[in-house]
Formats: structure tokens, C-alpha cells, sequence
């Protein structure tokens, strides 16, 4: 296995350990237009983004993409009626993309691909594309544990 932190043109790639996560979550088809267009809808539906983390998910092979938003305190009742689920823990590789918007959406697909091409991937875990803040994107691939 590569040591990490390694370098590529598009940023740090590391290993980073996530916890299982409860989330909020709605599918779409895995389709560019699609994920486009359910976004400001998904996001739109809750009281505030504030202390939100939202991320899409895709697992592996699959036709499916899944808006996600980290659980919070004050979504108890799920009013929105979204789906209930979790993002499932372990290690990951992380290549973080700093930039502006939008170009900085343009290069997850690239960042995926470098990091599959590094990682012996867990298919049985989704690979996430986490939104820290404006202009910062995790793109996350499950891993086995690092030897």
C-alpha cells in the first residue's frame, strides 16, 4: 500500500478513519442533471443548513446517488420524511479539493478516479463526496484497514 499523506495534482491524499454516521438521506438516479437538479430541493427543505453537513454517496456499481445530510439533534421527528440510514465507518482515502465554485465540482470526478486508482476499495461501503464549506470537497473511497 502507498504511505500516506501522498501528493497528486489535485491535492493531499490521506487515511482518514470516519464513525458510523446516522443521516437523512433521499436517492436519485445517478445522472449528472439529476444530482444537479436535486440539490437545491434536498437542501432547500430543511429549517437551516446551519451546523449541516451534507454529502452524496454512491455505492459501489450502483445507479443510485444519495443526498445526505448528517443527522442532527433537531431533526427527532424527521419531518421531511426523508429516509433513515447510516454511513458506515472504517477507513477511507481522502483527497481534499480546495477551489472556487464551480470548477471546483468539475474535478470530483477526477479526484474519484486518482483515488480508486490508489485504493484497494471496500465495495460494500459507499464513496462519499462530503461538502465541508464553500470551495472545500472531500472525495472519500473506502478502504480496508492500512497494513
Amino acid at each position: 500500500m502507498t504511505d500516506y499523506p501522498a501528493m497528486h495534482d489535485l491535492g493531499r491524499i490521506d487515511v482518514v478513519a470516519l464513525y458510523e454516521t446516522p443521516i437523512l438521506s433521499r436517492d436519485v438516479a445517478l445522472d449528472v442533471d439529476a444530482v444537479q437538479a436535486a440539490w437545491p430541493e434536498f437542501e432547500g427543505a430543511f429549517d437551516s443548513l446551519q451546523g449541516r453537513k451534507m454529502m452524496g454517496l454512491i455505492y459501489g456499481g450502483s445507479t443510485v446517488y444519495r443526498l445526505a445530510s448528517v443527522r442532527l439533534d433537531r431533526d427527532s421527528d424527521n419531518p421531511l420524511g426523508l429516509d433513515e440510514t447510516t454511513i458506515p465507518g472504517g477507513d477511507y482515502l481522502r483527497l481534499r479539493l480546495r477551489g472556487d465554485a464551480p470548477d471546483i465540482y468539475e474535478q470530483i470526478s477526477a479526484a474519484f478516479d486518482a483515488l480508486f486508482a490508489l485504493a484497494d476499495h471496500d465495495a460494500n461501503r459507499p464513496h462519499i463526496e462530503s461538502y465541508r464549506r464553500e470551495g472545500e470537497v472531500d472525495c472519500l473511497v473506502p478502504i480496508g484497514s492500512p497494513s
